[in-house]
């Protein structure tokens, strides 16, 4: 069965956005970078909430055009181009997506995501989405969590974990990462 990996960003104070909705907070160097890779290394699904989508569809496109892309960005938004692109959304229609590959899942996702984890092919992955990873820890359907702690306490913003049940959490790794990040993943007990 294919695995849903999420992977997240969070500071000290466990908010995974600043007030404003920016990532100029997350700590960001070639480490991390290898290791977010890895992440994509067996997958060939990406799995996002609407807003993160929206901001990755207006963004990754332009990249393998852009004089000023890195050959490792390039890399990733080619990877990108070719896997399916799912999206947690009430809002956003399957006829309003403009990326190929896009599918769209709405109220009914934990199913539908349990329902293509069963299906053959790589793994599924998430970068960011805040509220999408909330939703599947408490919807049961997160395989593996990895957790970047940046070293910042952001005071507001955006908190990662809404109250919901329980979540028992198991670490199987805590990894120290160039400028003071503790990589953290975590399956569930």
């Amino acid at each position: 069965m294919r695995k849903l990996k999420m992977h997240i960003a969070l500071s000290l104070d466990g908010y995974a956005a600043a007030a404003d909705g920016g990532f100029d907070w997350i700590t960001y160097n070639e480490a991390l970078e290898a290791r977010s890779h890895a992440l994509t290394a067996d997958a060939d699904t990406v799995v996002f909430g609407r807003v993160t989508y929206q901001g990755m569809q207006s963004y990754w496109p332009t990249v393998p055009d852009n004089p000023q892309s890195s050959p490792a960005e390039v890399r990733h938004a080619r990877w990108l181009d070719r896997v399916t692109k799912v999206v947690v959304s009430r809002t956003l229609r399957q006829e309003e997506t403009t990326w190929a590959g896009t599918l769209v899942l709405g109220d009914d996702f934990a199913a539908r995501l349990d329902a293509l984890k069963r299906q053959p092919g790589g793994d599924m992955v998430s970068f960011g989405s805040p509220s999408l990873v909330n939703a599947c820890l408490a919807a049961g359907v997160v395989d593996e969590l990895y957790v970047n702690l940046i070293p910042v306490i952001l005071g507001v913003g955006q908190l990662l974990f809404r109250p919901q049940a329980r979540k028992p959490l198991h670490l199987v790794e805590a990894a120290p990462m160039p400028g003071g990040v503790a990589a953290l993943l975590y399956r569930p007990a």
